[in-house]
């Protein structure tokens, strides 16, 4: 039986497949100690599991959009759910840690194709305030994702090894690949798909990329995505390393930091609700964001970082990416209803970009810095430019 758009179901269905991504970076965050463990590898290093997942993801929305404006949401996301599931097998049997890289990226790059789905079909089905509303909605049943990820993974963890980890990942792809098979109904109408050649997409890129008002909203979501995943990324060696939490007691702070998010998602809809603008939601939020970065900054040149002293700013960060992604998101793809799933892809792959380089400089600075310094360092300096291209494109687009 098909789903109806707009329903509960058809929500849940929306924000699973946006959850798919955070569960699979998240549930992996407890497995980074013992896959350094098991691989014989340096600490930090199990960290590129994060930053190579995504690396293809932050590329593959740049063709998937493309392709699902051609052929159409639903056979698009059947195809990108069957690799994300088997790169998740691939991960159970990799017997190196190239191998087991290797398999990380074609699951993110399958991931990467999927989470661009959830934005295009609410672009396809619904308009202005509803659209908010539906995407605050998503936001706030994914806010769940990172909740329990974390503690899912370190649950796995305890019983059956690190593997099994990715074990769940691929079953949760099963799952979604039959729910989308069995529920799901086409949004794009054929007489709205465009034609796959060279020029129609140089054209689709062309309009986005020289859109201001995209840019005013794309670029500062992805470097406030930058600064969370900074904290994501460096949280397994400032927590579990240096702080010396369990993977349990890890797996609580963590959780209770993504509260925020899920918090902040239920806020943002209910502002949505009563009308207030995107603006007026995006620029406290990244106030707010900055001066928690940098409070954490503070925390780290001090020395004076301790889990009651971090976890505020923390959950403050994450608060704040709650209120700015929802909004930012809609803005930005808001001028392009004939090419949604292309613009989509963007805005997905410049905010998996520079998760994906926040990541990677926290890991190569931790190589030589303290954990903490590496992580907030990043995170300030992400939050300092999201905030500062916002202010500078705002201004040049009024």
């Amino acid at each position: 039986m098909l789903i109806k758009p707009n329903s509960m179901a058809f929500t849940v269905m929306l924000a699973g497949l946006t959850a798919l991504p955070p569960l699979s970076i998240d549930m992996n965050l407890p497995a980074i100690p013992p896959i350094e463990a098991a691989f014989g590898l340096e600490p930090g290093q199990g960290a590129l599991t994060l930053s190579l997942f995504l690396l293809g993801f932050a590329f593959a929305p740049l063709i998937g959009g493309p392709v699902t404006d051609r052929f159409g949401r639903k056979p698009t996301l059947l195809v990108a759910l069957f690799f994300n599931t088997a790169a998740a097998w691939g991960c159970v049997m990799a017997g190196s840690f190239d191998l087991l890289l290797v398999f990380r990226m074609l699951q993110g790059t399958a991931a990467g194709v999927c989470i661009l789905m959830p934005l295009a079909v609410v672009k396809d089905t619904l308009i202005g305030a509803d659209a908010r509303r539906q995407l605050s909605r998503i936001m706030f049943v994914v806010g769940l994702a990172p909740l329990l990820a974390p503690i899912i993974g370190s649950w796995v963890l305890s019983i059956s090894g690190w593997r099994s980890i990715y074990g769940v990942q691929g079953g949760l792809g099963i799952l979604l690949f039959f729910g989308v098979g069995a529920g799901f109904a086409e949004t794009l109408c054929p007489e709205q798909r465009l034609a796959l050649n060279f020029r129609q997409i140089a054209n689709s890129y062309k309009a986005v990329f020289t859109n201001r008002t995209f840019w005013s909203f794309a670029i500062p979501m992805a470097l406030s995505f930058g600064c969370m995943f900074a904290y994501i990324a460096g949280s397994p060696g400032l927590l579990l390393g240096k702080l010396n939490l369990s993977a349990q007691s890890y797996s609580f702070v963590f959780a209770l930091t993504a509260f925020g998010l899920m918090i902040a998602s239920y806020i943002s809809s209910w502002l949505g609700r009563i009308g207030v603008s995107p603006r007026s939601i995006i620029s406290p939020g990244l106030v707010l964001m900055a001066a928690a970065a940098g409070g954490a900054l503070m925390l780290a040149l001090s020395q004076s970082i301790q889990v009651v002293t971090i976890v505020p700013l923390l959950f403050t960060v994450m608060f704040c990416f709650g209120l700015i992604q929802p909004n930012a998101m809609a803005e930005a793809v808001n001028p392009f209803s004939h090419i949604a799933g292309t613009a989509s892809g963007v805005v997905n792959a410049l905010q998996m970009l520079a998760g994906s380089i926040s990541s990677a400089f926290v890991t190569f600075l931790g190589g030589f810095l303290d954990p903490g310094l590496a992580m907030t360092g990043v995170m300030a300096c992400t939050v300092l430019l999201a905030g500062g291209f916002y202010v500078n494109l705002k201004s040049g687009s009024e």
